[in-house]
């Protein structure tokens, strides 16, 4: 398993849980491994070729497996940050983003998980959903300066 581009700009399908499925786990295992291996805090399924809803995120010694993932309310709130990605070894995106969301996602086993991020998480769960959607931290970035010189 590699870091790639490939897909990088297509949306992502939903993954299928089959029951107990030795995939799932097996995917969930080594994108954390390739994330850490690359002093990633965020891996998504498009970054290694995989056009599925799949990411994993560790940020402060917490560790996510979000399959499916989905923001179900964001803040009012935004903090600029300068956010780098696995993609794009030594580029980094000043991006706007709300600094508190509600989230939900299956865990690897398809239990649903619902919870509040703040911070890094929230900024780190927004980034790799952005990899879900077929956008990466350079389409964002353009798009915020583009709606600044409108406004």
């Amino acid at each position: 398993m590699k870091l790639t581009r490939r897909v990088l700009h297509n949306r992502a399908k939903p993954w299928l849980f089959t029951g107990c499925d030795f995939q799932t786990q097996k995917l969930a295992t080594e994108m954390l491994e390739l994330m850490k291996n690359n002093d990633g805090i965020g891996l998504a399924a498009p970054q290694i070729g995989i056009s599925k809803r799949v990411f994993v995120m560790a940020v402060h010694g917490r560790e996510r497996v979000c399959f499916n993932p989905e923001i179900v309310e964001t803040s009012r709130e935004l903090a600029s940050f300068n956010e780098g990605c696995l993609s794009f070894p030594g580029e980094t995106c000043t991006i706007l983003r709300p600094d508190t969301i509600i989230v939900k996602y299956q865990d690897s086993h398809g239990d649903w998980e619902e919870t509040n991020l703040v911070g890094l998480e929230a900024r780190c769960f927004q980034h790799e959903l952005d990899h879900l959607d077929g956008i990466t931290m350079h389409d964002r970035q353009k798009e915020q300066h583009a709606t600044e010189s409108r406004n």
